[in-house]
């Protein structure tokens, strides 16, 4: 009986094995599958098993996911089955949400124009609580809080002046680490929601999968305009965890945009943009930051002051 018992569990564990498989997402270069016959080259689409031999190239990338666990890998250099490859390549393991999952497979079915794939407001969950380690904002000098996101913000500029997908990779990281929620703002002046395909998006997932799908052999500025964007709606919920309030908004040439923010306390904001021309005013100030004895509804005046249409995050400390 023990023996048969020993000998199930084995069956089990070995269906369990075979069963293990990956959706692949994008691949950049030489990347092949080493069967029996001969190599041939992985496409978007295909299905892999963890026992699958590949070799991804010097110069490719391989961008798998795992559909059970809900995790993307990016992989890069190196030979062997791909559960070994994500083994040793852990650090690129990312959590992803069913709606983009549903993005994924859209965007992969799409040949023609995958720029179409856009479920902006369609999707049924936002990305918040993907990065639940995120790090409590340290508090400096009055106007210093945000600090780490303008950082960031500049780091990923930089990335894409540089064709530097691993660099969006490293700030996809530090932002799930700042704990980023897109929060529905309460618009005073009229705003529609649009697609924000074409656009960049300071988000995490966001820049997950721009860096898995540019070309380093071209200007990554010049390929951002023909991309969708995994855009989940925002969220009204202010009770769950999170360090930094946020949300994206598209604004036209001299077009400007009144929020009404609830502060209360020490409240420090952000509008970032590529260009760097859309500014905010804190209730009338060129001030962005400001401290509010009790619960006061703020007027935050975004406005575009380029002669492009421009992407802005504005951003306001949570806590």
């Amino acid at each position: 009986m023990k023996y048969l018992l020993t000998f199930s569990i084995s069956v089990i564990l070995s269906f369990t094995c075979l069963a293990q498989s990956y959706l692949v997402y994008t691949v950049k270069g030489d990347v092949v599958s080493k069967g029996k016959a001969k190599a041939a080259q992985i496409q978007p689409g295909d299905q892999l098993t963890g026992k699958a031999v590949v070799s991804v190239s010097p110069e490719g990338r391989l961008t798998v996911i795992d559909e059970k666990d809900e995790t993307l890998y990016t992989l890069k250099e190196g030979i062997g089955t791909l559960s070994s490859l994500i083994e040793n390549q852990q650090s690129k393991a990312r959590p992803v949400t069913p709606s983009f999952l549903a993005f994924v497979k859209e965007k992969i079915s799409t040949k023609n124009n995958p720029k179409d794939v856009n479920y902006m407001q369609a999707a049924g969950v936002t990305y918040r609580g993907l990065g639940e380690d995120f790090i409590p904002l340290q508090a400096g000098g009055p106007g210093t809080l945000l600090n780490p996101l303008r950082e960031s913000f500049a780091i990923a500029g930089k990335a894409l002046t540089d064709n530097d997908a691993d660099g969006l990779l490293r700030v996809s990281d530090r932002l799930d680490s700042l704990g980023l929620v897109r929060y529905d703002f309460l618009t005073v002046t009229g705003y529609e929601p649009q697609s924000f395909n074409g656009y960049f998006i300071f988000d995490p997932l966001c820049l997950v999968d721009l860096a898995a799908n540019l070309d380093s052999s071209r200007p990554f500025s010049d390929q951002i305009a023909g991309q969708p964007v995994p855009m989940a709606p925002s969220t009204d919920n202010k009770l769950s965890g999170g360090n930094i309030l946020c949300n994206y908004y598209i604004l036209q040439p001299g077009q400007t945009l009144e929020l009404a923010v609830g502060c209360a306390g020490y409240c420090e904001t952000a509008a970032l943009s590529l260009s760097g021309n859309v500014t905010a005013t804190f209730d009338g100030s060129d001030s962005y930051y400001c401290t509010f004895p009790e619960e006061t509804t703020a007027r935050i005046v975004l406005t575009n002051h380029s002669g492009k249409t421009e992407a802005v995050l504005f951003a306001i400390n949570a806590e």
